[in-house]
């Protein structure tokens, strides 16, 4: 076993999963990942597989995950470069400028992995993306007449250097994701986006343009899988934007459906149209039974407030909400929702709700949108007569 590759795990996979300060070393080679790899296994660190488990468990209860693998190890090599770029100290570091671009084109190769196909898979890149996103780092601010200046606070350790109080400085922990970052990193941020399908589905405001749903259909055939997208969806108070950007993205393989606009979100980031993938009716209908219960999740909370939502006219957003009318449709192979009778019974009160919410929506939605999905989506899960 790799006594660095051990180090490595120890001082950043495991942190970076666990919770923990992340160690920042020298800038990973392609080669490290071909030499590395060979020595990957259970006993390369003893946490690694219990925080590989626990990450995974914050989606399912009953995680199944494998061995990491040499896509996995990359994946890591590739977010310690990204941080790199970052480091606050990188301008001590003399190199010419040269030097960085070509690690800035190592860590694009990292980074730049097949696209996952099992379940297992899919989790397992969440599991380190998810945790990278998350990512937050701590800050000095130091008031000056001018305003407030933000700086990376002293790394704790027996090296740290004494340095005098600044009155009123004051430590402060913010997100390393919405923060800024060096140009290279700002380059190679989509590519560590793409790189985990199931972290887009997630957060689907901030995922790459090239990204679809389709890449993490498997997943939602699921219903374990599918319940957590649609919490995670339905904790957003800007649900109607995390439907908008899954359709924007779901449109483009439909084939004749009118692409949406982007959807400008804070950092800089947008929800592109997704990829043309290749798909069959059970992937289609599985990404729309999920956005049908985002829509019954907001209808329980009482919290389906929509006309903010309809007055941006984006089409993403449209077609989201426009989905509730396709049920008669869609219903001989998707069923419904819940059951509809507004009778008696437990649900009684909910169905009422439900239909009171669709009449509402076909009031709002323009019917131009209705007809857009009747003959483009609607076909691709229900065979014609």
């Amino acid at each position: 076993m790799s006594r660095e590759l051990a180090s490595f795990v120890e001082d950043f996979v495991v942190p970076l999963l666990g919770g923990g300060d992340v160690w920042i070393g020298r800038p990973m080679r392609l080669r490290d990942r071909d030499e590395w790899a060979r020595a990957l296994g259970p006993r390369v660190a003893p946490q690694l597989s219990y925080w590989r488990l626990r990450r995974a468990q914050l989606l399912v209860a009953n995680p199944v995950l494998e061995e990491p693998d040499a896509d996995e190890l990359a994946l890591w090599l590739g977010l310690h470069n990204l941080l790199v770029f970052d480091h606050p100290d990188r301008g001590r570091v003399w190199t010419r400028a040269t030097t960085w671009r070509k690690l800035e084109g190592v860590t694009r190769t990292l980074l730049t992995l097949p696209q996952p196909q099992a379940a297992a898979e899919l989790l397992a890149r969440h599991v380190t993306i998810g945790a990278f996103v998350e990512l937050a780092r701590a800050e000095i601010v130091v008031p000056t007449p001018t305003g407030e200046v933000r700086t990376a606070a002293p790394e704790p350790g027996p090296r740290k250097r004494l340095r005098g109080a600044v009155a009123g400085a004051r430590e402060q922990t913010s997100s390393w994701w919405t923060a800024s970052h060096a140009p290279e990193t700002d380059r190679l941020v989509p590519d560590a986006l793409r790189a985990s399908p199931l972290t887009c589905l997630l957060r689907p405001l901030q995922a790459p343009p090239g990204w679809s749903p389709l890449h993490c259909a498997v997943l939602l055939r699921s219903r374990a899988f599918a319940r957590a997208v649609c919490h995670a969806w339905a904790s957003h108070k800007d649900w109607t934007r995390q439907g908008g950007a899954v359709m924007a993205a779901l449109l483009p393989s439909l084939g004749g459906a009118s692409l949406p606009a982007p959807l400008p979100v804070p950092g800089g980031q947008l929800a592109l149209p997704g990829a043309v993938v290749p798909c069959d009716p059970a992937d289609v209908a599985a990404i729309v039974g999920a956005l049908v219960h985002l829509h019954l999740l907001k209808v329980l909370e009482l919290d389906t407030r929509v006309g903010l939502a309809l007055g941006s006219r984006d089409p993403g957003i449209l077609s989201f909400l426009a989905l509730p009318l396709l049920l008669p449709t869609l219903a001989p192979v998707m069923g419904l929702p819940m059951s509809m009778s507004t009778d008696t019974g437990p649900t009684a009160a909910v169905a009422r709700r439900w239909t009171e919410y669709v009449d509402h929506l076909e009031e709002l939605v323009p019917r131009s949108v209705v007809e857009n999905l009747l003959s483009t989506l609607v076909p691709r899960i229900v065979k014609p007569p």
